[in-house]
């Protein structure tokens, strides 16, 4: 439950020379719990009074918090080369978008043409390794060799082998064209190509640089499942479940609102901040959302229809809280009661009213704009 606080002005200055063209305020007692206040209508129109009713609203309890936009793991990518090299190409700067398969960079490395080399000069050695180890079989079955010649053939054969399949594997990560490489077609750069579609957002390549492989080039992030990642303290975890409603806010954007809902409560507790991660879907993805970006949300942890009224019509005075209802209106005044109310959950710029008790009904109106004036009027 919140309090609400309105700034009462001391003086109605506008009123206070109004001598006796009926604007000044007439006040009289109505019961021991309430007071009527009768104005102009040129009164009601200076101060901008507006009115309203009394409805039933679904109004929720809420569970704040505070996060990030984020997107999953998988929609993440950093490209690095497998092996050192040289950056000889550049294609694409900081922002572009890039489909997936793209070709981002080109490398040149003596590594690479090595691989290659040994590849073909190994392909060429298995052929003599074979007819080896087919004569020796011969001669073994004939007793015309050793066992241990025999097991020296077949064991360099098998290793050749293996051999030739791990440099395969590692061309073929690599990018390389194995057909090509049998027709002698060896290659001296490496194409480094984009794992997934999304955005750059990182790039530390320039022509030239001599990368290693473990050094990063570019990195890359796809926005098609971007959520916000909210931390709820740890005295909430309970209240909060998949599917509740979920309305959050991004300073960076004008404090404009927006709409999800808890995809994911999180299952492993923070030790050092005592919370969990809450994971929000939403379907308003603008073009203006970035990851990192910070926001505010404040999560439905249950609803209920209920009689409310705008947060605006409700003054304070003291400890007690007070409404004004419209109780008389002619042609040219207009009188009010001010009515003491109890109140109860707050959201959406709504207000709950508790144990009406036939006090209020959704018949009457109420000033839902500019009630404090009358309570200083009325005089507290």
């Amino acid at each position: 439950m919140k309090t609400i606080k309105y700034i009462i002005p001391v003086v109605f200055l506008i009123f206070a020379c109004a001598g006796k063209d009926n604007h000044s305020f007439d006040s009289e007692t109505k019961a021991p719990e309430s007071k009527v206040i009768a104005l102009s209508l040129k009164q009601v129109e200076t101060i901008k009074l507006q009115f309203g009713k009394i409805a039933r609203r679904n109004l929720s309890n809420t569970v704040k918090a505070n996060g990030y936009l984020d997107v999953p793991p998988q929609s993440k990518a950093v490209i690095s080369p497998m092996i050192t090299g040289y950056v000889r190409k550049v294609n694409f700067l900081l922002g572009d978008d890039v489909k997936k398969g793209q070709i981002m960079a080109e490398l040149e490395s003596m590594e690479y043409i090595d691989l290659q080399q040994q590849y073909m000069e190994l392909k060429s050695h298995l052929i003599y390794l074979k007819e080896d180890y087919g004569r020796q079989k011969l001669l073994r079955e004939q007793d015309a060799v050793s066992m241990k010649k025999f097991l020296k053939a077949e064991v360099d054969l098998n290793v050749a082998n293996s051999t030739l399949e791990a440099l395969i594997t590692k061309l073929k990560l690599l990018g390389n064209d194995i057909n090509e490489l049998n027709e002698g077609k060896i290659q001296s750069r490496i194409l480094l190509r984009a794992p997934l579609s999304g955005s750059v957002n990182k790039l530390s390549a320039r022509i030239g640089k001599h990368v290693d492989p473990h050094e990063e080039i570019y990195e890359l992030t796809n926005t098609d499942h971007l959520h916000l990642e909210l931390s709820v303290y740890e005295r909430d975890v309970p209240k909060i479940k998949k599917g509740q409603k979920v309305r959050f806010k991004l300073p960076s954007l004008e404090h404009r609102e927006f709409e999800g809902e808890v995809y994911l409560v999180g299952k492993n507790l923070s030790e050092e901040k005592r919370s969990i991660n809450v994971h929000v879907h939403f379907d308003d993805k603008q073009a203006d959302f970035s990851v990192g970006m910070y926001g505010t949300a404040s999560i439905a942890i249950d609803e209920s229809s209920t009689f409310s009224v705008p947060a605006r019509a409700v003054v304070v005075d003291g400890s007690e809280k007070f409404i004004f209802r419209v109780v008389n209106s002619t042609e040219d005044r207009r009188s009010f009661e001010k009515i003491k109310i109890s109140t109860g959950t707050e959201a959406d710029g709504y207000v709950e009213l508790l144990n009406l008790n036939g006090d209020l009904s959704e018949k009457d109106q109420i000033v839902v704009n500019g009630a404090f004036y009358l309570l200083n009027a009325s005089g507290g």
